[in-house]
């Protein structure tokens, strides 16, 4: 049964098919009970936009024609732009993590929500009837039941790190053992609340299951039938409306301002696809996250003394690399509309500035060096600075 009214956040859909709404309504219906399932629609959703797309373009599918292949067809004909490409391949590598690892955290599913409803906005405004001009309003986050226990887990690896600087034994901490035992009893809580969430809208998942079976099949019929009636038309009405939508799909991309959240979002994504642990929002310099061996970590906030600083406060770069306890980069997260090469003096101020303090290791003793790279007369580099 499709919901009589349709989600906040991508409401704006239904212009265009029921189908859309049905996915997205699953979606958030299942945040609580099941962030799993949430990624999974979203997933089907970025399928779905990108079929109707490539149907209305005039660029051939078919049922065996991967997401990958299809996105691949539809930037050689409509050249998309970077970030519309990578949230639709955002969507696709998580919703594949979701379908075969099966532990998705609320996080991951919040995120997934908000490049999912850009992504939306971007379809609406690029086929939609208001064009460019549609306004969505803010995102509306449905209420996050883990928050607590991230919480939690941050304080307990703060508390860590702290007691293994000071050099105490984690054992015979009494304020460690109490945030162990309430991390315990949080993470019991939001199992046995995810599970009565669950077992409350099984009928309701049930129906939206039949309904999504309809809808998808009417849908297919739909795309089937835009195929039928552009190929009707001719080579040269095709092309011509192929040129139209790149029009259009190019102006929606140009209103297309991911925030600063969106975009570590998909840089997080882009490092844990390159083997680093990642996660700009939790493995945080502030919430206790170190450097470890053995391990690959891009720890965000790291602090990094310069002569910038002012009244006190130490400029922090927005992710430093570790391989185990050395540091061997620090990266500078920018917008993609940004000026990157005016960001460089940044990185490079970054990279000349950090602390190397046992435990950590510069990169330049491996090298068997006894300083670091020399960057000008006074200052030396201790990584290599990437904006």
């Amino acid at each position: 049964m499709t919901s009589p009214n349709p989600p906040t956040n991508f409401g704006f859909l239904a212009e265009h098919d029921a189908l859309f709404v049905e996915l997205v309504t699953a979606a958030e219906y299942a945040f609580v009970s099941d962030p799993n399932t949430t990624l999974i629609k979203l997933r089907q959703l970025g399928e779905a936009l990108a079929q109707h797309l490539a149907a209305v373009a005039g660029v051939t599918f078919d049922e065996q024609t991967s997401q990958t292949d299809l996105l691949y067809r539809l930037n050689r004909e409509l050249h998309l732009e970077p970030q519309v490409k990578e949230l639709f391949h955002t969507l696709r590598i998580e919703g594949n993590k979701a379908t075969h690892q099966f532990r998705t955290r609320h996080k991951e599913a919040m995120d997934g929500l908000k490049l999912a409803r850009e992504l939306a906005i971007w379809f609406h405004r690029s086929l939609g009837k208001a064009g460019t001009a549609f306004k969505p309003g803010p995102f509306v986050p449905p209420a996050d039941p883990s928050a607590q226990l991230r919480q939690l887990q941050g304080d307990i690896e703060k508390l860590r790190h702290e007691l293994q600087h000071a050099n105490k034994a984690l054992d015979s901490s009494q304020q460690l053992s109490q945030l162990v035992e309430q991390e315990k009893q949080e993470f019991e809580a939001l199992a046995l609340a995810m599970d009565e969430e669950s077992r409350a809208l099984a009928a309701q998942a049930q129906s939206h299951e039949q309904a999504l079976i309809q809808q998808q099949q009417a849908y297919e019929a739909k795309i089937r039938a835009l195929q039928t009636q552009l190929t009707a038309q001719g080579d040269s009405s095709v092309s011509q409306q192929r040129q139209q939508v790149a029009s259009r799909t190019k102006a929606a991309s140009n209103t297309l301002a991911l925030s600063e959240e969106l975009t570590r979002i998909l840089i997080d994504q882009q490092l844990n696809e390159a083997g680093w642990e990642a996660d700009s929002q939790e493995i945080t310099y502030q919430k206790g996250a170190r450097p470890e061996k053995g391990t690959y970590r891009a720890i965000a906030e790291w602090p990094t003394p310069s002569a910038h600083q002012t009244n006190g406060q130490k400029d922090r770069a927005d992710y430093v690399l570790f391989c185990g306890l050395t540091p061997i980069a620090v990266v500078e997260a920018k917008k993609e509309n940004a000026n990157v090469a005016g960001k460089i003096d940044q990185a490079e101020r970054y990279s000349k500035g950090l602390s190397i303090e046992p435990p950590i290791v510069g990169a330049w003793e491996l090298a068997g060096r006894t300083i670091a790279w020399p960057a000008d007369e006074e200052r030396h580099f201790k990584g290599i600075a990437v904006p």
